[in-house]
């Protein structure tokens, strides 16, 4: 059983780094959230975290699709990162079974996770590595998605993720 993992942003454009509002607003509505810490062992301090939650949009007309331009992957995105070249994980994504109203609970994608939130200080990969072992041990989710800021996409890249395609409209 293989499960798969997509990379998605946002526009084509040059990201910039998340903002405070974007945190809490995660947060707020994240529903389930999870969540791990990474501490010193001697000092505690703060050395990386990561959210996850079940995926969810509230655009009644999202669409999971590579193949077209309005989902922001650029020609450039296309020669420099690995992308869904052949539409396969968006038409995959796009099967999964969601429920709700985008104006209440939103559409929540219940087989589909999302890495919400993750910031370290060099334990990124042991971090992630755990949320993506934890998740294909157990039976809720079969896809993790994330959104990525520009810096961080060869990171997920190395992590097993791939661009794919998304449109909210």
């Amino acid at each position: 059983y293989n499960r798969r993992r997509a990379l998605k942003r946002g526009d084509g454009v040059s990201s910039k780094p998340l903002a405070l509002e974007y945190i809490a607003d995660r947060i707020d509505t994240d529903d389930p959230l999870r969540g791990h810490i990474v501490r010193t062992e001697r000092e505690g301090w703060l050395q990386g975290f990561v959210t996850t939650t079940t995926f969810t949009t509230w655009h009644k007309e999202f669409q999971w699709n590579s193949l077209v331009q309005e989902a922001g992957i650029s020609d450039d995105d296309k020669r420099l990162y690995k992308w869904d070249f052949d539409g396969s994980l968006a038409r995959a994504l796009a099967g999964q079974e969601r429920e709700g109203d985008p104006d209440e609970t939103g559409i929540v994608w219940n087989r589909v996770a999302e890495v919400s939130l993750m910031g370290a200080l060099g334990c990124g990969k042991q971090l992630l590595q755990f949320v993506i072992d934890e998740m294909e041990y157990g039976t809720e989710y079969d896809y993790i998605v994330l959104q990525a800021t520009d810096h961080a996409v060869s990171f997920y890249e190395k992590m097993g993720f791939v661009r794919v395609g998304a449109i909210a409209k």
